[in-house]
């Protein structure tokens, strides 16, 4: 029998670095591009004699960097997931995913309630501490249990299970974030606090998206990707210089701040 052709290297597969690491570059810059565009709705009204594309490029450019190096990180940790991921990682996964869920709803609403019915500010910190952690073990046997339950249903009654508990969860999340849009807007202390919670998520679900096994070696946007990020950069950096873009940035979006002066001061 002929033998049979060695595998191609992995090279071949996946692209030799400069390709991979052009297309970080690329992916990066649209993932910028897009995780910008809260705080750019913000930003811009204040600065309005700057211009709102102007706005939006300083803003990608100052996260450009930061972005490409978290695209960069989240791929080695996929890579890193999938090795040790085994079977049944998929409900391992939902299962994290509905214990953070409901850490963010219930910690929220034990928050909420102390602040209503408790004065010493020292006495509620420690009653909050104690709560968050009986209420994280708590949470995690629950959905440890679920997650054994969907295991072993049948297929169509896990897909059911599935469908009810993350329905519920979005729904939740919804309500606290629904909530915490309706209080920042009336406190104009809250309003930047709300402003970088916003953009830190935005900037997080576009790495997230932008890290994805499909877009770690495209030869096109390899090419293309790095001459659009200089040009972001130069036009970005260029618009930080005004004084009046990096107060507004700093009053709007807090988040950008540090990188915006780091920029500006070059």
């Amino acid at each position: 029998m002929p033998a049979s052709a060695p595998p191609p290297p992995r090279v071949a597969v996946e692209g030799s670095f400069v390709v991979r690491f052009g297309t970080a570059v690329g992916v990066a810059t649209v993932a910028s591009l897009f995780g910008a565009i809260p705080a750019t709705m913000r930003v811009a009204p204040v600065a309005a004699e700057v211009g709102t594309l102007r706005v939006w490029l300083a803003l990608a450019a100052a996260s450009l960097v930061p972005m490409v190096a978290t695209v960069v990180v989240l791929r080695g940790a996929r890579e890193g997931l999938r090795a040790f991921a085994g079977p049944g990682a998929g409900l391992r996964a939902v299962g994290v995913g509905l214990w953070l869920a409901s850490l963010l709803v219930g910690l929220t609403l034990f928050g909420r309630v102390l602040r209503a019915n408790t004065h010493h500010h020292g006495l509620a910190g420690v009653t909050f501490a104690f709560g968050a952690l009986a209420f994280a073990v708590g949470s995690g046997v629950v959905c440890g249990r679920l997650v054994a339950l969907a295991r072993e249903a049948p297929a169509f009654a896990r897909r059911g299970l599935l469908l009810i508990l993350g329905t519920a969860a979005v729904l939740a999340l919804a309500y606290v974030g629904i909530r915490f849009v309706r209080a920042a807007s009336h406190d104009a202390a809250s309003y930047g606090a709300a402003g970088t919670v916003v953009d830190v998520l935005a900037f997080a679900l576009a790495a997230f998206f932008a890290s994805h096994r499909s877009l770690v070696a495209r030869r096109a946007i390899a090419l293309v990707g790095p001459p659009v990020a200089v040009a972001v950069l130069a036009l970005g950096v260029t618009t930080l210089r005004d004084a009046p873009v990096r107060d507004a940035i700093g009053e709007s979006a807090p988040a950008f701040a540090p990188v915006v002066e780091f920029l500006s001061s070059r």
